[in-house]
């Protein structure tokens, strides 16, 4: 979300066909980055989309002595195009809040034909947030396997937030979307995850088994965030580079006692060598049918 790099990525795996919204955010302290979303509107958006609720996001108006956009030059692009803009500051947490509740206002106001928002009873469409570390491998490259069969050892840590969505026909005829956040890790990010923790579903904290840090971090900070933050009753706890077995810090067996003791559900998966991940998400797909 923090410049244009990861709507590159969600256009990838998300046909415009199956979002209600669309999210274009640029860093206001970088010219280069709302030049880029100009042409990505004009080249990917403007002419191939049916999608009306569309916002632009400038980020980090704290840093006024920095700023290289300037306010009225954006708010000029965004109502010559139907855009809805809002300035925002992730790090100090300044009008996310008043975001997220336009968003949700417009969200709500969707045609009801369209696949069933989170929080419908229907239970056509199910919300689930990938949470941990940065650069564990287990949130990013994990949604890459799961999405579009890929595994990229050089895919970027997430800046912000990134989104896909998968539709899932279960043996029965039915059919689900599972939409899959994957959050930013770095802590200068925390303030914005816990408005993606709104109406969600599922929750799956992810930690590399060689890095004792990021299981520490999980049992010290992201699950007691996740109780503060949400109503959540799907929890995964899930062990990523298991095929790294020389250099494991963090035993399966001390994993599995702590996600038990936890009341979450716990997987040792690979990205790499595509290891555990068919038997990971056959269950979350069963579970979320469940809620």
């Amino acid at each position: 979300m923090e410049d244009g790099s990861a709507i590159n990525e969600i256009s990838k795996v998300m046909p415009s066909s199956y979002a209600d919204c669309i999210i274009m955010g640029y860093d206001v302290t970088n010219k280069q980055s709302f030049e880029d979303i100009k042409t990505y509107w004009i080249d990917k958006i403007k002419n191939r989309s049916n999608i009306d609720l569309i916002y632009l996001l400038g980020n980090k108006i704290d840093l006024k002595d920095k700023i290289e956009v300037d306010e009225n030059e954006a708010k000029e692009f965004a109502d010559k195009n139907n855009i809805k803009y809002f300035q925002i500051s992730v790090k100090n947490d300044i009008n996310i809040q008043n975001f997220i509740n336009d968003l949700k206002m417009n969200i709500e106001t969707i045609d009801d034909n369209s696949p069933k928002l989170y929080g419908n009873p229907s239970k056509e469409r199910y919300k689930v947030i990938f949470l941990g570390d940065s650069g564990v491998g287990a949130k990013t490259c994990l949604i890459n396997r799961l999405v579009s069969i890929i595994y990229d050892d050089l895919t970027p840590s997430s800046n912000g937030a990134s989104f896909a969505s998968k539709f899932i026909k279960i043996k029965n005829g039915k059919e689900f979307l599972i939409d899959i956040w994957d959050t930013a890790g770095q802590e200068k990010y925390r303030g914005l995850n816990k408005h993606f923790l709104i109406n969600t579903n599922c929750v799956i904290l992810g930690y590399d088994c060689t890095r004792r840090e990021s299981f520490d971090n999980i049992k010290n900070f992201w699950y007691q965030y996740v109780n503060d933050n949400a109503k959540v009753d799907l929890i995964y706890l899930i062990a990523n580079k298991i095929d790294c077995a020389d250099d494991e810090a963090v035993s399966e067996d001390e994993a599995k006692n702590y996600s038990k003791e936890k009341n979450m559900r716990y997987f040792p998966v690979s990205c790499k060598e595509n290891i555990g991940i068919k038997e990971f998400w056959n269950d979350l797909c069963a579970e979320c049918i469940k809620i």
